[in-house]
């Protein structure tokens, strides 16, 4: 049983760089638990502590290692201590930007230290399901509902099947974002933003074209009461110039349905925050676009989000706020065919135009 705890552990400590070279998400957080034994097993109800650990692959998948532990009391040794070791699989499914719903299963084995009777060991199969609610950009609540079944348990006098119920609740901390990719188990890194345009200047109104030679005088008529000429109607003005396009962002600038922006994506801002900087007298609006997929009114809406999360960026950096604006477009203006992965990812951008 050792030997099972000690690969499964490695095999988890051992995935995370693979899941932070792919999307860069990494859980790691601290839970208090409640566990009520099966009525058989004659062991008493308790509270505990435990810690989790966790990979997250492929957008929604997790391979998670937790540990914990709770006294508890058996008719045969008295006052003993559960330990427990479980390797999970579990599927993140987001719900709105601040809510994740959670649902898998894997391995446990317990541990009974000071358990004199030789059954302190026993495992089996479990099935977690349970929620987490985003505090900020890395912390966020998490609570679990979780079901041991193991067939024999060791704690039994028959080695009759059983059933331990845990209730956790904690806070975690996550490190990178989720990012959609083609392939959702790889990451291509997105493409530089391109250089700022060079300055236009608006071309100068054309010179009035000189009036052609009046022909000759021909010979003067009765005289006649002189009319005054009309005046001339004044020249339209130069039509404005259009706004012109600052920085243009495509690639990952948020994680999966969320307005939230990316560690990857604070340090693509930095380049609007330097060209701002280096031209104090300009005034901006970040305008957010999003793909096809979903309903018009949702994707109005997280574009709307989207733009104001790099407007809040832009302030949080030194910009002044009346500097900027924001206007979202959702999915009316695309750039790119809908209809494949390519063309979806070259719509979901962030644009900055200049203002006058």
């Amino acid at each position: 049983m050792r030997r099972v705890w000690l690969a499964g552990a490695i095999a988890t400590l051992a995935a995370a760089p693979l899941g932070a070279q792919r999307i860069a998400t990494l859980e790691a957080g601290v839970f208090a638990q409640y566990t009520k034994h099966d009525n058989v097993t004659g062991l008493t109800d308790g509270v505990g502590a435990g810690a989790r650990l966790g990979v997250i692959l492929c957008q929604r998948v997790e391979i998670e290692y937790s540990a914990d532990f709770a006294p508890t009391k058996s008719p045969r040794d008295g006052n003993i201590t559960a330990l427990n070791n479980r390797f999970d699989a579990l599927w993140n499914q987001p719900i709105g930007d601040n809510w994740d719903f959670l649902i898998g299963g894997g391995f446990t084995g317990t541990q009974y230290q000071t358990s004199t009777t030789k059954n302190q060991f026993d495992s089996g199969a479990n099935a977690d399901i349970g929620f987490r609610r985003k505090l900020n950009d890395d912390w966020w609540w998490r609570g679990d509902a979780l079901v041991d079944f193991k067939d024999p348990s060791d704690q039994t006098s028959a080695g009759q099947r059983t059933q331990t119920l845990g209730l956790r609740f904690g806070i975690s901390r996550l490190w990178g974002g989720i990012r959609k990719t083609p392939n959702p188990c790889s990451h291509t890194p997105a493409p530089p933003p391109p250089a700022p345009a060079p300055r236009q200047q608006a071309a100068p109104p054309p010179a009035p074209t000189p009036a052609p030679a009046p022909p000759p005088p021909a010979p003067p008529p009765a005289p006649e009461p002189q009319r005054a000429a009309p005046a001339p109607a004044p020249a339209p003005p130069p039509p404005a110039p259009a706004p012109r396009t600052i920085m243009t962002f495509r690639g990952v600038l948020f994680a999966f349905n969320k307005a939230t922006l990316t560690a990857a994506a604070r340090d693509t801002v930095q380049r609007a925050v330097a060209y701002l900087k280096e031209h104090p007298d300009e005034r901006i609006e970040v305008q957010g676009h999003t793909d096809s997929i979903g309903s018009v009114a949702y994707n109005q809406g997280l574009s709307e989000r989207r733009a104001n999360a790099v407007r809040e960026r832009l302030i949080s950096q030194g910009i002044a706020a009346n500097r900027i604006t924001t206007k979202g477009f959702g999915k009316s203006e695309p750039v790119a065919d809908n209809g494949t992965e390519e063309g979806r990812a070259l719509n979901r951008r962030v644009v900055i135009i200049e203002i006058p």
